[in-house]
């Protein structure tokens, strides 16, 4: 019974460890491991159905077959329902008045003003210093606009 008890406080650990680590990732490493958590749920899922019902797995290849037969239908639905839709252009880009506002700038700002006042922000919002690496983005974009 004890080894239970460790076992399920080891694996409760795991998960929890996994769980943080998940919510805590970029939005595109979160996309590809909740896809992987999904699956892995669906492949256990399908796991405990045949172990309960194992007359299951003589339906395998009839789905297959029909999934085959029927593939074209899938792609549209697939298409249609799983489409990645792209309303806006370049969501990242911004322009000259932005990157002014983010530094704090004026219109008449010369190179060197915009170079020291990058400077002072990234020291104060590096990620490695405790700042948001959202922020350090922003900061990075408007250097590059203003400077190009």
């Amino acid at each position: 019974m004890l080894y239970y008890i460790i076992f399920g406080i080891i694996l409760a650990t795991i998960l929890l460890t996994l769980f943080l680590e998940l919510i805590h990732s970029s939005r595109q490493k979160f996309k590809k491991n909740l896809k992987f958590i999904i699956l892995l749920f669906l492949l256990i899922i399908i796991a405990f159905i045949m172990t309960k019902f194992p007359q299951i797995i003589s339906v395998i290849p009839a789905i297959f077959i029909i999934l085959y037969r029927w593939r074209f239908l899938i792609e549209i639905l697939s298409k249609v329902f799983l489409m990645k839709r792209d309303f806006k252009k370049n969501p990242d880009k911004i322009n000259k008045n932005m990157a002014l506002e983010i530094l704090g700038l004026t219109e008449t700002a010369s190179k060197d003003d915009i170079l020291k006042k990058y400077q002072d922000l990234m020291k104060k919002n590096h990620p490695d210093k405790g700042g948001s690496e959202w922020i350090t983005k922003k900061l990075n974009q408007a250097r590059e606009t203003l400077l190009s």
